[in-house]
């Protein structure tokens, strides 16, 4: 339970309250899908800290203009949580590069970082597993964002050498992100991310018969317009970078794998190559994010590490990867945002994503 009074910013309505200091929490009931409120104040201590554990606080959303929604119970017992959007227009592949980034970062691949991973909010996270990183282990293709959803896609807690910090992620639909209504609940979450990943897809010539990238990245332009006030770290991350495994540079940095030690002069290094691939492309839409804020990092990934092909004409979901199901990178953003957030501190750390 929280002993001093808090101000939070809810992730999922963007209303700030005093965090509550009471013996109750919500507890979710799978029977029938309903949150239960009860005081646990009268039972042993050790109950009471499991419950609270595995339970929830309701946002009291003081607008009044979203719906009963709920946030973990811990949410303000740690550090201010760090709160991450993703950012790209429809089939960026915004969900398979999300959903690789997590399922890597469990299998301890902050590891080399000093940071260990859990769940902060367990039945968000079993729900993203089985909908999302099941699917994805399997070959088979993941469903797009759906439009309306305001609810975070998981909520994670690092723990590493500066303590404990809950890290919260968006994934919303580029139709929603590409809304020019202003009282689009989905992309609220915007009014309250500490950091952004920009994602990109470059096109596929092989599809597409064309070699030129789009110049206009709507989603991109209007997150950008809501968010230079703040100035907040970014990444840019060019998905799918499996297709360009042949390209120079995109070639020589996905040749490399998985970075295993922080270095700013190399990040900055693949920084610059990713921005000269995009200029050649003529993607200068994609590039603004470099422009608006202070501190960007670019990146080559790869969600799959390969391109998938169908099983089964009758099921073309279903996808067999012939050499192997590798994501390539997919952490790289994530390791840049969080040294630029302090999650990974040090000298190093202050000078990535700086010119």
């Amino acid at each position: 339970m929280t002993t001093r009074e808090r101000r939070v910013r809810c992730p999922i309505c963007a209303d700030e309250f005093t965090w509550p200091d009471d013996p109750t929490v919500w507890t979710y009931k799978e029977a029938d899908d309903s949150y239960e409120h009860f005081d646990i104040s009268g039972l042993p201590r050790v109950k009471q800290d499991d419950l609270v554990r595995n339970g929830y606080r309701q946002c009291p959303n003081p607008s009044g203009d979203a719906s009963v929604h709920y946030l973990p119970a811990t949410y303000a017992d740690y550090s201010d949580p760090l709160v991450i959007g993703l950012v790209g227009a429809p089939a960026s592949g915004k969900t398979h590069l999300l959903t690789a980034m997590i399922r890597q970062a469990y299998l301890n691949g902050l590891a080399s970082y000093g940071i260990s991973v859990a769940a902060l909010d367990f039945r968000r996270h079993v729900h993203f597993r089985e909908q999302y990183v099941k699917t994805f282990e399997r070959g088979g293709a993941l469903p797009g964002t759906s439009t309306g959803v305001t609810e975070a896609a998981d909520i994670l807690l690092l723990r590493g050498t500066t303590g404990e910090r809950p890290v919260v992620f968006f994934d919303v639909s580029g139709e929603d992100l590409q809304s020019t209504d202003v009282r689009n609940r989905s992309a609220r979450f915007l009014l309250g991310v500490n950091a952004v990943i920009f994602v990109h897809a470059p096109e596929d010539p092989l599809e597409t018969g064309q070699s030129a990238e789009a110049s206009e990245n709507r989603a991109f332009d209007l997150a950008i317009e809501r968010l230079r006030a703040r100035q907040v770290p970014v990444a840019i991350a060019v998905s799918k970078s499996d297709r360009l495994r042949y390209v120079p540079p995109a070639d020589r940095w996905l040749h490399r794998g998985d970075e295993r030690v922080l270095s700013a002069a190399r990040i900055h290094a693949e920084s610059a190559d990713v921005y000269a691939y995009l200029h050649h492309r003529g993607s200068a839409a994609s590039l603004r994010p470099f422009e608006a804020f202070p501190r960007c990092t670019l990146h080559f990934a790869s969600a799959s590490g390969g391109e998938g092909f169908p099983v089964d004409p009758d099921e073309p979901e279903v996808k067999f990867f012939p050499h192997g199901f590798r994501p390539t990178r997919v952490l790289e953003p994530l390791v840049s945002i969080l040294a630029m957030t302090g999650v990974i501190p040090g000298t190093e750390a202050e000078k990535v994503g700086r010119p």
